[in-house]
């Protein structure tokens, strides 16, 4: 599920990147309200699991690496909240033996 939003957003970005010279237009500002409201759809999304916490971790990273604006600490803040709660839900249960001795 999350890898359709992702994709769908990367097509979006690309469709806004080809009209960039029309910022100005009723379509761009149409296209840059639908690109925001899938990446608040993808920032929202849970992950089921660790392919989607993969998923969205990878799409924000490389948001991150592309980004020249310097505004990086709300993807920052997603990428580690999604890396403990998977950690956190994907941690197995230690099985303690023999003591100290473990």
């Amino acid at each position: 599920m999350v890898s359709r939003m992702v994709d769908r957003f990367r097509e979006l970005q690309q469709k806004l990147a080809d009209a960039i010279e029309h910022y100005e237009t009723p379509e761009f500002k149409a296209l840059d309200g639908n690109m925001a409201a899938a990446f608040q759809a993808i920032c929202r999304h849970v992950p089921r699991n660790a392919n989607e916490a993969r998923t969205m971790a990878t799409f924000f990273l490389d948001l991150i690496e592309s980004n020249d604006a310097g505004d990086n600490i709300h993807i920052i803040r997603h990428v580690r909240a999604i890396v403990v709660d998977c950690i956190e839900g994907d941690r197995p249960a230690m099985e303690i033996a023999h003591g100290a001795g473990i």
